[in-house]
């Protein structure tokens, strides 16, 4: 009897051993993951600080964007690329410029968690109307994207 409980309790050991666990250190559980494929130009950076938008504006080459003189109505905001066509459509509501909602879906090498500032400015003069705005990486600096608007 003794034999075969022996016999018993070997065989469960063999096929029952515990799972030993690797060790963690507490800094990889509570530090945040910032994940990014490789095959991303422009990774995930919504954990990284950056200037503010006025700051980042003033120190900008006017060549990449500069605010109409005596503009309407203009912003400047530093948002995750995500909601860069929300931003864009609550800019052509107060501009009173009909406009179809941005799609985003052909800029898959920018994470969507990505940092950029949007830049847009409006100015309207007797019968015309001008709009322009610019998104551009705030790591990088790098213009993503850019249009302007004429109206008569």
């Amino acid at each position: 009897m003794q034999v075969i409980f022996l016999t018993l309790v070997v065989v469960s050991n063999l096929f029952f051993q515990p799972q030993t666990t690797p060790e963690v250190s507490t800094d990889n559980i509570c530090a945040p993951v910032e994940t990014s494929s490789p095959t991303l130009q422009y990774p995930v950076n919504q954990t990284k600080s950056f200037l503010e938008e006025d700051d980042f504006y003033n120190k900008l080459d006017r060549t990449i964007y500069e605010e109409y003189n005596h503009a309407a109505f203009s912003i400047r905001q530093k948002i995750l690329f995500k909601d860069v066509p929300d931003v864009a459509h609550a800019f052509h509501l107060k501009t009173n410029h009909a406009n179809d909602r941005m799609d985003l879906s052909n800029h898959t090498f920018i994470h969507p968690n990505r940092q950029v500032y949007f830049l847009a400015s409006f100015y309207q003069h007797d019968h015309e109307e001008f709009h322009k705005f610019v998104v551009i990486d705030a790591e990088t600096n790098t213009l993503l994207l850019g249009g302007s608007h004429y109206h008569h």
